[in-house]
């Protein structure tokens, strides 16, 4: 396979560089790799929706923007290569669902306010005995006429305080064979009543999850996306677009930048980390690490190009991705010492880079969207064809 880039796919390189130095906010540009502000990240989404970059990957005919898998490819690498947000879970998960299983009037009401930036999304999936296990959701979604009441509870809800929207799963059926068939897919607004949400403080010392509660909420039907007791294969679906964003190289090639960036400023034994040759043996491992998780990225898109959608393979690229993230992490403390264990310490705020954040938070990479050991068992019986 030839991976390199055709002149005109490297000036098209350029042309995206340029525009976002110019316009990525200056918040960003400042936050040392750290989580962006919910100012900054509206503003930059924003800032997408009006040059038309918003959701490049949708077909044109949603608000994409019509670039080959190989454009996109190049938006998405000098995107975090500069410290830009990932974009939100409406771009990335619930508008490819819509555009691939939505009627004409989900398409209607909900791509155009994604696409727009008005409207920010939240997941619903996980809840306090359902994670891992997610076909023992409890949330009940009763049909009563022409509406769904939904009672009970979801946790680790990323972004509820600033979503507008959230898509769940709800069960619509109890006395089934099989927990998955009784399991539906719906859309809700976050301002709804009923829905109550409270953070829930985080090893890092922030508060993105939350906890959701869903108390008498009702939603009008046509706000289930699929046929009833048929969400749990949307579920699936979604979830592959989710672990081909958070197993991205170009997302985890950032924090390896970073690392470079710390061996060239930590000291060991009179001369620069990067001049360690134990420094560098374990760099160039990592490295080529990214490099593999990078192939793996193509030879999805080699599938999609084919015309296949994003399937269990997609659990390669979470597994193998969020574990090389935590390699860099705890190689940045190895590397930077004692200081790595500094946390918001006022004195050391002009450090370019403290690992203990980046560290801590990296441990949730491998629990969320589904844990590790979740990810070794979808490859194993759905990749490699091994019996359950």
């Amino acid at each position: 396979m030839d991976i390199k880039f055709t002149p005109a796919e490297e000036e098209f390189r350029l042309m995206v560089r340029d525009w976002i130095s110019d316009n990525l906010p200056k918040g960003i540009k400042e936050s040392k790799g750290m989580r962006a502000s919910i100012p900054d990240r509206h503003a930059w989404y924003k800032l997408l929706a009006a040059k038309g970059w918003h959701c490049a990957s949708w077909p044109k005919e949603y608000g994409g923007t019509g670039w080959s898998l190989a454009q996109q490819y190049i938006f998405a690498e000098e995107g975090g290569k500069m410290g830009a947000p990932g974009l939100s879970f409406g771009v990335t998960m619930i508008g490819p669902l819509i555009i691939e299983c939505g009627d004409d009037w989900h398409k209607e009401r909900f791509l155009p306010k994604i696409a727009s930036a008005d409207e920010i999304w939240c997941q619903g999936y996980s809840e306090p005995n359902a994670g891992s296990d997610l076909a023992s959701l409890a949330l009940k979604a009763e049909k009563q006429g022409d509406e769904y009441i939904l009672n009970g509870q979801k946790v680790w809800t990323s972004y509820a305080n600033e979503a507008s929207w959230i898509f769940l799963l709800g069960r619509t059926n109890t006395n089934v064979e099989k927990r998955q068939e009784g399991i539906s897919f719906f859309v809700a607004p976050m301002d709804s009543e009923g829905i109550e949400i409270r953070p829930i403080k985080q090893i890092t010392d922030e508060s993105h999850f939350y906890e959701t509660f869903f108390e008498n909420v009702r939603i009008p039907e046509k706000y289930r996306i699929g046929p009833e007791h048929g969400g749990w294969t949307l579920g699936k679906r979604l979830l592959a677009y989710e672990r081909i964003s958070t197993g991205s190289a170009t997302y985890f090639q950032m924090f390896l930048d970073r690392l470079l960036s710390t061996v060239q400023d930590v000291h060991l034994n009179g001369h620069t980390a990067m001049q360690d040759p134990v420094v560098r043996q374990k760099l160039a491992q990592v490295s080529i690490e990214l490099d593999a998780l990078r192939a793996l990225g193509f030879r999805g898109t080699t599938q999609m190009l084919k015309g296949n959608m994003p399937g269990p393979e997609s659990s390669l690229n979470k597994l193998y991705g969020t574990e090389i993230f935590q390699r860099i992490t705890d190689l940045g403390q190895e590397i930077q010492g004692p200081l790595s264990l500094l946390w918001d310490d006022p004195a050391f705020q002009d450090m370019k880079h403290l690992w203990a954040k980046t560290a801590a938070g990296s441990r949730a990479n491998t629990i969320f969207s589904g844990t590790s050991e979740v990810q070794r068992n979808i490859i194993s019986e759905r990749v490699l064809g091994m019996p359950r």
